[in-house]
């Protein structure tokens, strides 16, 4: 993994958009925005050192008959 030093902008905009978009989307967001190549692997570590954990597996949604 590249060693990349963190705006105050990029943890935040983590932060704020962790819970409904997924690591990989926001890579590719971060990516387009700062033109530096980051992985999703990047942002997940970066989502755990500000302390923003996500649930483990799909996200549980209504039975449809």
């Amino acid at each position: 993994m590249k060693y990349k030093k963190w705006s105050e902008a990029e943890r935040e905009y983590i932060r704020t958009e962790s819970e409904n978009v997924s690591d990989k989307e926001i890579a590719r967001i971060l990516s387009e925005k700062t033109g530096q190549p980051i992985t999703r692997s990047m942002v997940r570590q970066q989502r755990r050192n500000i302390g923003s954990v996500k649930s483990n597996g799909r996200p549980k949604g209504k039975v449809v008959n």
